[in-house]
């Protein structure tokens, strides 16, 4: 692979020497800009070999730079040949740090504005100029040009929600839409978000391999109604009154009657080459953030009753995995082997859909890899007295789960530097799950509380602590997080994570994640969580005594609640084993 690598890198330099580009950026991103792309938008793993969700590179004829978060720091490292890349995390080191040390001087870089955002291009604009270059928009991207063998859409699969699992019809929310629209003073908005178009006309589909959307925008005009803008024949299905469909490329001519009148745009999700179709309309262009993502965060009690329905499916799939997976030899399986059995366990059950991501099997110290994909036949041989963690989830009909377990296999006795850090993350995890906060209260406030415990035993995470999740829609969903940079404040209504985590390089990864949906904890203004996630923590691996009174206290409850629930749910021998995993401390 690194020698097919070095071979596309020279055939794209030699397109970007046709194009009489001195360099070129490249997102990872589609023209969507959802964390999942279809496999013929990883312009970015083609080029590179890095498979991580977020990040870019920047090419030109003497260097290339991959930046990524800090998930995929030893990530990057790992999948790019480092006689041709150089990776950085962000924000540690960025494309202002990296074009410090190296001359663009009167260097024109291009940029396909299909695949970034307005703000995207914006951002990368300012500082290209900024070196002294010209970022420059393309109408082919050369990529594509050398992308031989670049994979087909899936056939398409786009299905209705009913309204019983959606809680709201179409009618309800396009009118509640149109209400905030006109108190803006506001006629139009041309949705850009794919989930949020998919919640809104509350229809599914199968254009991704893991999130059950159909790829597409929408045209929404107060008077006029709305127009999906998108491929009508893999839309039929969803085909019905108050409905229209139209190719992208007619955008234009449906911004006509619009002549004079206020569009909304969000310039952070809005492709750049979009932007320059609005720009040349007489529409007035307004830029805010996306009203519907609001909306769809804030579940309704409709759409919490089916995450609680889902999870109980989900924790019945969790537990006979675990039952199988204590009654293995490990040396019998590898990484990606778990993963395939444990989506098997998932598919027995009627409403499941497809998994949410692909599961993230991490033995040993493949785990420390944060969002590290067992590969087969490129994976790791399990071993007893690994620490496997095992990263997880699904969409069923009714909801959407994502669920992390660290978990100690075989029978050998666990190291106690190990079981000293799953302890700590434990108690980080505890302490955001008893959270009780005043409304208005962010993310960014209460990251601290799950941090809180581990910086107390001089431990630490690079990642967020908590993301929003969608309803049978993204796993990873906006506005709220709880992390460093989670600015938005956490709504009644929200459903999170909770995965606190320790990563020791080169020896194991801790993590342990729960979904939570937050309420009013009282009429007095204050939120709590609910925890959604039912499956029992390894208790091989905590230091009981590290634990304070009401931390197992909380422990104690929530595995007599994973108990009572799934309890009936399973055959006699899982039974005794989530019993004996649910006793007390």
């Amino acid at each position: 692979m690194p020698e097919q690598l070095a071979t596309r890198l020279q055939r794209f330099r030699q397109q970007l020497a046709q194009h009489q580009l001195d360099g070129f950026i490249i997102g990872r991103e589609d023209m969507y800009q959802g964390e999942e792309v279809p496999p013929a938008d990883e312009r970015l793993a083609y080029i590179s070999g890095f498979t991580g969700s977020a990040g870019f590179a920047v090419i030109t004829a003497e260097s290339a730079a991959l930046f990524s978060d800090g998930r995929y720091s030893l990530q990057m490292q790992a999948q790019t040949g480092a006689a041709d890349w150089h990776c950085h995390t962000l924000p540690n080191y960025g494309l202002d740090d990296w074009l410090g040390e190296h001359s663009i001087d009167d260097q024109i870089i291009g940029i396909d504005p299909r695949l970034v955002t307005v703000t995207g291009f914006d951002r990368y604009d300012a500082s290209i100029s900024c070196a002294g270059g010209t970022l420059q928009m393309v109408e082919s991207n050369p990529i594509d040009e050398i992308w031989q063998d670049q994979p087909d859409m899936p056939p398409p699969a786009a299905w209705r929600m009913d309204t019983a699992l959606a809680g709201q019809s179409m009618a309800d929310k396009l009118a509640a839409l149109a209400d905030h629209l006109r108190q803006e003073n506001l006629q139009a908005v041309l949705l850009s978000r794919v989930d949020a178009v998919n919640w809104l006309v509350n229809m599914r589909g199968g254009d991704l391999p893991f999130t059950p959307v159909n790829l597409c925008f929408a045209l929404f005009d107060c008077d006029n109604g709305l127009t999906l803008l998108g491929d009508g024949e893999r839309l039929a299905p969803v085909i019905g009154q108050k409905i229209n469909i139209a190719p992208l490329a007619k955008l234009a001519s449906l911004l006509t009657p619009l002549a004079g009148k206020r569009l909304l745009v969000e310039p952070a999700s809005l492709p750049k080459a979009l932007a320059s179709v609005i720009a040349a309309s007489d529409a007035d262009m307004v830029e805010e953030n996306c009203p519907v993502t609001v909306m769809k965060a804030r579940k309704n009690q409709t759409e919490i009753d089916g995450f609680h329905r889902a999870h109980r499916h989900d924790g019945v799939a969790m537990v006979r995995f675990l039952h199988w997976l204590e009654a293995i030899r490990p040396a019998d399986y590898t990484e990606s082997q778990i993963a395939e059995k444990l989506e098997q366990f998932r598919a027995h059950h009627a409403e499941f859909l497809v998994p949410s991501f692909a599961t993230i099997a991490g033995a040993g110290p493949n785990g420390a890899i944060v969002h590290y994909r067992a590969i087969a036949g490129a994976d790791r041989r399990l071993a007893d007295g690994d620490i496997l963690l095992l990263d997880s989830g699904g969409h069923y009909h009714s909801g959407t789960t994502d669920i992390t377990r660290t978990l100690l296999l075989g029978d050998a006795a666990p190291a106690a530097d190990v079981k000293d850090a799953f302890t700590h993350v434990l108690r980080g995890h505890i302490a955001l799950a008893m959270a009780h906060f005043e409304t208005g209260a962010t993310g960014q406030q209460l990251d601290g509380i799950a941090r809180a415990p581990l910086w107390a035993a001089g431990l630490q995470f690079a990642h967020g602590t908590g993301h929003g999740v969608g309803h049978v829609l993204s796993v990873h969903e906006g506005p709220a997080s709880i992390s460093k940079r989670g600015g938005v404040p956490i709504e009644a209504g929200m459903v999170l994570s909770n995965e606190p985590g320790y990563y020791l390089p080169g020896h194991y990864g801790i993590r342990l994640e729960n979904l939570l949906a937050a309420r009013p904890a009282s009429d007095n203004g204050f939120i709590c969580f609910d925890t959604l996630t039912l499956c029992p923590f390894d208790r091989r691996l905590i230091r009981a005594d590290l634990l304070s009174a009401s931390e197992r206290g909380w422990l104690d409850d929530y595995h007599q609640t994973v108990l009572t629930a799934l309890s009936p749910l399973l055959p006699d021998d899982c039974q005794r084993w989530l019993s004996n995993a649910c006793a007390p401390l």
